[in-house]
């Protein structure tokens, strides 16, 4: 009875494992939002994050929100263009991502549920 009880317990503690593992385990497709900015633009030293104010307005996790999808495409959305977003394609090669708008690539780093780039001397980071 003890060594069936043992295999069940085994068993079980395995199979939470699987699913603790699959739950935490990220792709690059779907929704990322704003987590952080940081860089220099113009002799200037930028430094924006999610529920810090900027000229008296809070930032939010909707300042930028990338979605990707599986059929390699894009958008993303910028608090600050309104109802305009850029949208293009993503691809992978060689286990880098990059985004590709009108043959400009941009490329991007994955680590666990952080997503980040750089661009203009920016570097942007995004949570799923």
């Amino acid at each position: 009875m003890k060594k069936l009880l043992a295999a069940l317990v085994s068993s079980l503690a395995i199979v939470a494992l699987c699913i603790t593992l699959a739950a935490c385990s990220t792709t690059i497709t779907g929704t990322w939002k704003f987590h952080k900015a940081s860089g220099t633009v113009s002799g200037l030293e930028i430094n924006y994050e999610v529920g810090k104010e900027m000229n008296g307005v809070k930032i939010t996790e909707d300042f930028i929100v990338l979605t990707i999808n599986e059929d390699k495409t894009f958008e993303m959305k910028m608090a600050m263009m309104g109802e305009d977003s850029v949208t293009g394609e993503w691809k992978e090669e060689d286990g880098k991502y990059y985004l590709v708008v009108d043959g400009q690539e941009v490329e991007m780093t994955l680590s666990g549920t952080t997503l980040s780039f750089e661009q203009e001397g920016m570097k942007m980071e995004l949570k799923k």
